[in-house]
């Protein structure tokens, strides 16, 4: 099969009708290519790496700097802030947007408590969580 006949084919399963692209490719340039359909090296599937997360559960400001090796080695860190005092969790809280800034990181709260910190690899969405949103407030009436 030539690549014209090649497109012509795939045009017509997406409901495209063949007259459309008929004239996109002669037969003499489909003869020409066909040395390169030969030569051309087989494709490889590539998947994404698994993304793993660091959870920190810090109990002293010792944590921090757990906390900033994690985020300088790309890795996305949660940090359950519900066990701290009130004093530790705000300096934790100014620590870690302090940290994702120079990193060019962000944050995401996940939780009154609960804060997602990601490095800047890595682009956080924040629609999962508008439509967990949504849903309550639609469950509170």
């Amino acid at each position: 099969m030539g690549l014209a006949q090649a497109f012509r084919a795939v045009a017509g399963q997406f409901g495209v009708g063949s007259d459309d692209y008929g004239d996109y490719a002669d037969d003499d340039e489909v003869t020409a290519s066909a040395e390169y359909e030969h030569s051309a090296t087989p494709l490889a599937i590539v998947r994404p790496q698994r993304l793993g997360f660091s959870l920190v559960t810090p109990q002293d400001f010792d944590a921090a700097q757990r906390i900033a090796d994690h985020l300088r080695a790309g890795t996305p860190v949660i940090v359950d802030l519900q066990s701290c005092g009130r004093d530790l969790r705000e300096r934790l809280i100014d620590f870690c947007s302090g940290l994702t800034y120079a990193l060019d990181g962000s944050v995401e709260y996940l939780g009154e408590h609960v804060v997602l910190l990601a490095p800047h690899h890595i682009e956080l969405s924040s629609e999962a969580h508008s439509g967990l949103q949504e849903r309550r407030f639609l469950n509170q009436r």
